[in-house]
Parts: structure tokens; sequence; C-alpha cells
């Protein structure tokens, strides 16, 4: 099958190369008096390259499909039988040529995103007694402790067996705040080790893995989309039907095949072929320039019909990383002074709030931090310092109760309360109170407010399908003013609620940027994935990748796909309109065959350049 397809592409590539070289062969032969030379060549030609068009019409029609290649089909055979080699080559050049710019297209946008094997390492390190030996992945069998450093992914699923730190959890569950792990905490694979190493026995194989199944489920989601129309095939029926008419009716009342020819080649629908590529290639280099890559052309005319536009919160309308919220004093030290003890304590931290804390610092051109002496990390629960003689802690709230910090009644009751709102609150403490504490936050992207205002504007509906927590989710869903929400998601439940909508008649576009995104956006009618992380899973699966980092575009990949899709089709009805006129003039004699076939290349120019309106686009969002 994948020969078969290798073949076809091959094929299309090479088509226009060739019948245009020997056209071309045959024109100058034309001025040097030697064309009578080259026409068996052509004919040669016009025989061996229509059999690979055939082959696809019969198999299109075996499967019980009626596509607009049939005319060209039955042209070139009338050319061949004819004698009109010129004819047939001059369709056949123009509707190869449509053909290439649908495969270039396609490889064009491939070529900018990787695989979803990259999300793995491919190789883990494995505990021996001799020390750490490097294996492959796949080749790590159940019962072998491997060893992850700080900041590695984890290669396979397993349980914790010694050490401790934060694993970032997010591209799986959804969950934006990284999960405390230590010895039996079950871990996964994709997933990414924060702050510290980590001995992991290993439960399943790669295979068997959580990530795997993931990956299956988007196969699953994959197999069962349903199949694409292309638009020119929607027109091709009635077109079709009328070409036949009217060409047998000149044939039947002239009794002159060459009418009947004329008439084919006329209505030979490279306009109908060439409107929708250039159109929509046109469009895929105007949503490159916006930051987004646009798979292939059938991505485009499925998202100008979306009405339903489906958002996972972590990393897709929130930024993914904790970002410092605010700053709590609850003594008598100022909050600037709480701000600046607390980043000073964390500079020599490698935990992920630390690194949000330095840039945040870093800032603030009036803030001056301080080296800290006697320190001391507890991965996952804190830091403890020395500033100016003073010993600080810096941490969670249950390692502050550990170090035997006097907790008043305000701060529990403030702490239970920021948990339910997502907030992540870390307490600065000098050992015996709670001086302050720093408040993190997973962001709203700066932009999320104007894209939910713009497609409120256009009357589509929106939904956030999150693996956050209830109230978090709420709370989004107020600020953005989203239409609905689904709280506490698995990939599955994701996956279930995409099937809904579609069983309703929504078409749906699902926007997210993880491996728990991954079937649902393989299920939507457009998948779009938020790719300024690099390649996940998400963007190997989706139609479309915005790689900007901006979730606005979402806004902007809608307007372009609606207007590429009215630029397609006003283009393919012109071309029919022109090529109906012709079909006229040709069945009373009016063109022969080559010039029939000249002035269908004079309304493909016309249709190509009407075509190329679709890279200026009107109604986007500025940069």
């Amino acid at each position: 099958m994948e020969l078969l397809t290798t073949t076809r592409t091959f094929l299309k590539s090479v088509t226009p190369l060739v019948v245009g070289g020997v056209l071309l062969l045959y024109g100058i032969s034309f001025l040097t008096k030697d064309a009578e030379k080259i026409l068996p060549l052509l004919g040669y030609t016009l025989f061996l390259f229509s059999i690979p068009l055939w082959i696809e019409i019969i198999v299109s029609i075996y499967q019980g499909k009626f596509g607009v290649d049939l005319i060209a089909g039955l042209a070139l055979i009338a050319s061949f039988l004819f004698g009109q080699y010129v004819a047939g080559a001059v369709v056949l050049l123009m509707l190869s040529g449509g053909e290439f710019l649908e495969v270039y297209a396609a490889t064009r946008a491939r070529k900018a995103l990787s695989s979803l094997l990259s999300l793995l390492p491919t190789t883990a390190n494995i505990k021996t007694k001799e020390g750490i030996k490097k294996i492959e992945s796949k080749d790590v069998v159940m019962g072998t402790v491997i060893v992850v450093r700080a900041g590695e992914v984890i290669p396979v699923d397993g349980v914790v067996e010694k050490g401790e730190s934060t694993v970032d959890e997010s591209i799986l569950t959804g969950e934006s705040v990284p999960v405390l792990k230590s010895s039996g905490s079950a871990i996964f694979a994709g997933t990414t080790n924060g702050d510290g190493p980590l001995e992991i026995k290993v439960t399943k194989p790669l295979s068997e893995s959580r990530l795997e199944g993931s990956i299956a489920i988007v196969r699953k989601a994959e197999e069962d989309k349903a199949p694409f129309v292309r638009m020119a095939d929607t027109y091709s029926v009635y077109f079709t039907l009328g070409t036949l008419v009217v060409a047998s009716l000149a044939w039947i009342i002239s009794q002159d095949e060459i009418r009947l020819l004329a008439v084919l080649v006329v209505a030979t629908p490279c306009p109908l072929i060439l409107a929708t590529p250039i159109a929509f290639l046109s469009g895929i280099s105007a949503a490159s320039r916006r930051g987004v890559i646009v798979k292939n052309g059938g991505a485009l005319e499925a998202m100008a019909k979306v009405d339903t536009f489906v958002f996972d919160k972590t990393g897709t309308i929130t930024l993914g990383v904790p970002k410092v919220h605010s700053v709590k004093t609850y003594s008598v030290v100022r909050e600037s002074s709480i701000l600046e003890i607390a980043a000073s304590l964390d500079q020599l931290s490698v935990h992920t709030f630390a690194h949000a804390l330095a840039s945040y610092a870093q800032s603030k051109p009036a803030m001056k931090l301080s080296y800290p002496e006697s320190f001391r990390e507890s991965f996952g629960d804190g830091v403890e310092g020395v500033l100016n003689n003073v010993k600080y802690i810096f941490g969670k709230f249950s390692f502050l109760q550990k170090k035997g910090v006097v907790i008043s009644d305000e701060v529990q009751q403030t702490h239970l309360k920021n948990k339910a709102e997502g907030i992540i609150p870390v307490y600065l403490s000098d050992g015996v109170i709670v001086l302050g504490v720093v408040y993190f936050k997973d962001e709203v992207r700066a932009d999320a407010g104007g894209l939910f205002a713009q497609l409120q504007a256009i009357k589509k509906t929106t939904m956030l399908l999150t693996g956050d927590k209830e109230a978090v989710a709420k709370q989004v869903v107020a600020t953005l003013a989203i239409n609905s929400y689904k709280a506490e998601c698995t990939p599955e439940d994701k996956l279930n609620e995409i099937e809904i909508l579609q069983k309703n008649m929504h078409v749906v576009a699902m926007i997210g940027d993880g491996v728990n995104d991954a079937p649902a956006l393989a299920k939507a009618n457009v998948g779009i994935a938020l790719g300024s992380h690099g390649a996940t899973a998400a963007s190997d699966t989706a139609d479309m990748v915005i790689i900007s980092g901006a979730i606005s575009r979402v806004y902007d990949a809608f307007i372009i796909a609606r207007h590429s899709v009215s630029v397609a089709r006003q283009g393919i009805l012109i071309g029919i309109g022109l090529s109906s006129v012709c079909m006229i003039i040709a069945s009373f004699g009016g063109l022969s065959p080559i010039k029939g076939a000249l002035i269908q290349e004079g309304i493909d120019i016309a249709v190509i350049l009407y075509a190329l309106r679709a890279s200026v686009v009107p109604g986007l969002t500025k940069i």
C-alpha cells in the first residue's frame, strides 16, 4: 500500500514535467516544419501518462465516488482515438499540474513538523552493579530499575523505588501543577522529571505504556474520522452530466466526432481542479505568514465550516508554566522584601517555580538579590538558607508545618481557598512564623480574551475541556466568557465529548497541546495544536499547528480558511460559466479541439489569477 502511494505521488510530480517537455519539443518542431516527426512521441506520452488517471477514475467509480476527473479522462481517450494528440496533451498538462500543486502543498506543510515518536527518549539508563548502562527504551523489560536525572523525559511506565522529585504530567493529564513523586508513586512515559534524580522500577514495557495507549486512541480516532470530499466533486455530478449531454447531442446531430472531442476538451474541468488547490495553497501561505502551519487544503475547507471551537486549558488557553501571580505579607515585612528574600533563596534551586520567581525578580530593576549561605533544598518541598544572619524557609505549607512554624488561622483559611482557585502558594518563614507568601499561577494567555470575544462576535460556540479541577475550570470559563466546560477530563473523556458534538451535527475544531489532547485532535473535524513548546503528539496529530505561540491565530486560521474557500468556490463557478459558453460554441462547430484546448488554457489562467486572491485576506488580527 505504501509503495502504491509513493508511486502515485511520484507520477503526479513527474507527469507535468514530462508532458510539458514533450509539448515544448512539439512547439519547437512546429516552427522548424518537423512537427509530424514529434506527433508519435506526443501520442505515446498521452497514452502512457493517461493510464494512472484512468486507474484512479475506475477505482473511484468502483468505490461509488463520481469525481470531476471523469470528463478529463473521456477527453484524453477521445483525443488519443481521434488522433488529436496536441489537444489531449494540453489537457493532460493542466490536469497533472493541478494535482502536482496539491502534492506540493501537502509536502511543504509536512516538512515543518516532526514525528510523534520524537516525544520519547530512544534510550533509558539502566541501573546495574557496575553502574549506569544505556540501552534502547524498547528493550527495557519489566522489573528493571532505570535512573532518570533531573530534567529528563521518563522513557517507560513504572513505580518510584528511590528518590523524590516533582514531575510535570501536564502532557498526559492536562494538570498544570507538577506532581510530587516519591517512593511507591506511579510514573508514566512521556512525562518530565523535575528537580531530582529518580530510580524507577519498570512495571510495563514501552509498548504497553500509558503513552502508547494514548497513541492507539489517536490512531483509532483517525480511522473513524469522516472521509473528506473535495470541493470540486460537489459540483462535478451536474457539470459532468451536462457536459455528456451537450457532447452527445453535438455528435448525434452533426455526425462529427471532432465536435464531440471539442466539447469534451473545452469542458475539461481544469478550472474546477485548479481553482481549489491554488486558492488553498495561497491560503496555506497566508496562514504560514501568521505563524500557522496548515498540513493540507482539506484542513482549510473543513475549518471554514466549523461552528464549535473546543479548547484544552493547560498550555493552550494558559501558558502551561507557573508565573508569579502576586505577593502577600502576613507580618511587618513589606511585600517587596518578601519577594526579594524569596527570590534570593530560590536562586540556587532547580525547581520550576524557582525559575519563574527568578525571571519575575529580574524584571524588577530596583530589586537586589543576595547570595544565600548554608543553602539546602528539600526536593519538591522547599528551600532553606541564611541571608544577613537570618535563617529563612521558603516552601510548601506542609514543609513549614514539618519545620514547626506557627501557622495562624488566617493563613490556613486562605491556603484552602487558594488551592480551590488553582493558585499555588509558596510561604516564606523565619522559622518561627509565616512572614508572607508568593502566589504562583498558570496564567491565561494575554491574547485569549480577544480571541473569545472575536469568536463570540461571529456567533461561534466555545467549550473548555480540561484535566484541571472544577473550581479552576469554572474560573477560566467566567474570565473568558466561554459557553460551556467540563473539568477533570481524561483523554477518553475529551474524545467522547467531540463525538457527542459531531453526532449532534456540529463541525468541531479542537485546540490543544499535549498527548492528552491528541485523541480529540485526531477525531475533531479540524485539530489545531499549539506548537510553541516544540514537537509533541498534538502537533503530529493535528491538521494545523500554531507555532507563533499566539492563541489568537485560531481566529486568523478560521478567517483565512473561510476566505480561501470563498475564493476557490468563486473560481470554480467562473470556470464552469466560461467552459459552459465554450461548450455551446464548440457543439455548433465554432471551435476545433486544438483551439478549444488553447481557449481552455486561457480560462485556466484566468481562474489561476483569480484564485491567487486568496493570499490577501481581509479582517485578520494585527500582529
